[in-house]
């Protein structure tokens, strides 16, 4: 019990957060994270693992410094699962990937409306070649906060929802992680699908999904229950806010599960993993 809401049903859950980050959001004072930060929400959330990057890979001058300190943090604790940041408009990138690799990153996430590229064009293409051959698995954030909240002197470009579509079609059945989605955003990009879609180890994460407590119950009565998958996006978002809102959905337990942790699971290829 926290301030009087019941987190209990999330916890019981066992969850993955598929989106947290450690650092400092450069526009806001108070949203930052560290490793010991996200250790207490895993406790506190009874969370088995955090697909976490560092924020100096998204705003620094290169992704290797804050990939460098994304491992040396993560290190401190194995629920910890580093996910470097990449910029394949960037050259030498496939060095970065390399030296991520061999330092045990556990996927790599995308950034291009920070970075500057399409998410359908060639550079983005050739990486998810490199991420095929190697078996990673690739996030890809559509947005980070809401437009009106951006900083009016630095916006950054939100993926549009047909290059998303795209994206799927490239990706093949690869591992694929979308997101900072709305709610409508989802049926707009399921909309473009086509039969050859490979579906399984594609999800959508729900930190975007805000709104009323209902919103999780009508996306699961849509058919979004093996669809997307519990984020906080920490330090962004107040880290219980997207479990609260599981915790307190109206939906079965079997969904609940499924949002929590399954489809995690599932798209990172760890659906044997202890929970307990």
């Amino acid at each position: 019990m926290r301030d009087g809401l019941s987190f209990e049903s999330f916890v019981n859950g066992r969850g993955v957060d598929v989106t947290a980050f450690i650092g400092q959001w450069p526009f806001r004072y108070r949203s930052q994270a560290s490793a010991e930060d996200l250790m207490m929400m895993a406790d506190r959330l009874g969370l088995v693992g955090l697909c976490v990057s560092h924020l100096a890979s998204v705003f620094g001058h290169d992704t290797r410094s804050g990939n460098e300190a994304l491992f040396a943090q993560a290190a401190a604790d194995e629920r910890l699962w580093p996910f470097v940041v990449l910029n394949p408009a960037e050259p030498g990138w496939e060095a970065e990937l390399d030296y991520a690799a061999r330092n045990g990153a556990r996927g790599v996430r995308l950034l291009p409306g920070y970075h500057g590229y399409a998410i359908n064009g060639q550079h983005a293409a050739e990486l998810i070649a490199a991420l095929r051959e190697r078996g990673l698995p690739l996030s890809v954030i559509a947005r980070l906060q809401d437009e009106r909240l951006q900083h009016p002197r630095y916006p950054a470009e939100t993926v549009p929802v047909h290059a998303l579509a795209e994206l799927i079609g490239t990706c093949g059945g690869h591992p694929l992680l979308i997101s900072g989605l709305r709610d409508y955003e989802w049926d707009a990009v399921m909309r473009f699908r086509t039969p050859d879609w490979r579906l399984d180890r594609v999800i959508f994460d729900l930190w975007y999904i805000n709104g009323p407590l209902a919103v999780i119950a009508q996306l699961c009565q849509r058919g979004g229950a093996r669809a997307f998958a519990y984020s906080s996006c920490a330090p962004l978002q107040e880290m219980g806010a997207t479990a609260l809102q599981l915790a307190a959905a109206n939906i079965n337990e079997a969904d609940r599960l499924a949002l929590c942790r399954d489809n995690a699971l599932r798209f990172l290829g760890m659906n044997d993993c202890p929970v307990g």
